[in-house]
């Protein structure tokens, strides 16, 4: 292979990465929903970055169970074995195969038991958040607007309900879905007990030990979800101060006003946040570099380089390209981003010193003013959306040394 044929694959390997990646990042987009259950949600959820393939927290169609329920999870089956190495250790007769093959057979789906009434219970949490959003009482001691989640409008949308009212339409939806999970909880508790009756040896050491197995592993799935619920508080929060605002009768002039004072305050506060979500990932990359190095895919023709000096020189140095492409879009992201960041603070002090001035200086009609009740509620629901924002980064950071550790 001469040098301008590898050149060529090398250019094509650089651009059908780049594709690549792109393609992934549009497709981990927060997208609307399309299914009106609770998996829709799961399957989001397993688009975030610290999900992994073979680790599927949700419960699918195809009744598949996750992969740390598997025979092919090492520290499922020495569970289980112990747990079986108990249960005979109780029993004075002679096991014959079958009680051997039952006893086993139990304890498995004692782990699917108890994992699915995990699942529906952390689902069930989600959809709680969800009523107490649509009936204003989300805030303890403290009732407020009917806010529905963006998530259940867009399933009764797509369930094409003809309902004239909307709220008795999301309601019908939600209670709906949290009489599903309670019934599924219980006959799956009914189950249990039922095992539990059947069981040889100290039955609630044997449930309480599959119980933290299982909790275990349902740790990323669970703090997943609970992400998901700050950010329906976080929502709900931006729609009841908009609304309040809007309570303070302001003139067609103080809403656009309002609106564009929010915005440019949104431009500098999500700048600013993503400007330390890059800069934290430049310190992953420098952290992991010998790791990432690892990672790091390369095309297939390099396989076919007979002389393995040459196909080692072209790895490293394709593997230290891609690795230097990467820390150099980072950093360039920063400067860009930093600039703009910079641009934004200008804008948004600009915009609001020329309103204080032409308030001070009399100039604008008092209907054509922001009251101080107004500015306040501007600020709040500004500074309830930046922290939105700083939740989201948190939780990608958390995401990504979390993946570190796998």
């Amino acid at each position: 292979m001469n040098e301008h044929m590898i050149l060529d694959k090398i250019r094509f390997f650089f651009r059908s990465t780049i594709s690549k990646h792109k393609s992934q990042r549009e497709h981990m987009d927060e997208q609307p929903m399309n299914k009106s259950d609770e998996q829709v949600l799961s399957q989001r959820l397993t688009q975030l970055s610290c999900s992994q393939p073979s680790q599927q927290q949700n419960i699918n169609q195809s009744g598949k169970l996750p992969w740390y329920l598997s025979n092919k999870n090492e520290s499922y089956e020495k569970l289980i074995n112990e747990l079986y190495f108990t249960i005979t250790t109780t029993i004075n007769n002679t096991i014959t195969s079958s009680a051997s093959v039952r006893y086993e057979q139990e304890l498995r789906q004692m782990a699917i038991l108890i994992y699915r009434i995990k699942s529906e219970q952390i689902f069930q949490s989600l959809w709680i958040t969800y009523l107490k959003s649509g009936t204003g009482q989300l805030h303890i001691n403290q009732r407020g607007p009917s806010v529905w989640p963006t998530q259940v409008q867009t399933i009764v949308k797509q369930a094409n309900n003809a309902a004239d009212n909307q709220n008795d339409a999301c309601m019908k939806l939600v209670q709906e879905r949290l009489d599903e999970f309670k019934t599924k909880i219980q006959q799956y508790e009914i189950q249990i007990n039922n095992l539990k009756h059947r069981l040889q040896g100290n039955k609630e050491a044997i449930f309480r030990t599959i119980e933290t197995f299982i909790q275990q592993n349902q740790e990323n799935f669970r703090q997943k979800m609970e992400h998901k619920i700050k950010l329906v508080q976080y929502d709900y929060n931006d729609r009841a101060l908009e609304l309040e605002f809007l309570r303070q009768n302001p003139s067609e002039y103080c809403i656009k006003l309002y609106k564009h004072l929010y915005d440019a305050r949104y431009k500098q506060d999500v700048t600013r946040e993503e400007v330390q979500l890059v800069n934290e990932r430049i310190t992953y990359y420098n952290k992991n570099s010998s790791k990432l190095h690892q990672q790091v895919s390369h095309p297939t023709f390099i396989s076919t380089i007979i002389n393995q000096d040459a196909q080692q020189r072209l790895y490293d140095q394709l593997t230290a390209a891609v690795e230097q492409a990467k820390v150099d879009m980072l950093n360039l992201y920063v400067k860009t981003a930093g600039i703009q960041m910079k641009n934004y603070d200008k804008q948004y002090n600009k915009e609001l010193n020329k309103m204080f001035i032409e308030r001070n200086q009399k100039s604008l009609p008092i209907e054509q003013q922001l009251t101080s009740i107004m500015l306040n509620l501007l600020e709040k629901r500004a500074d309830n959306k930046k922290e939105r924002i700083k939740c989201v980064n948190q939780f990608k950071i958390h995401c990504l040394h979390s993946n570190s550790n796998h």
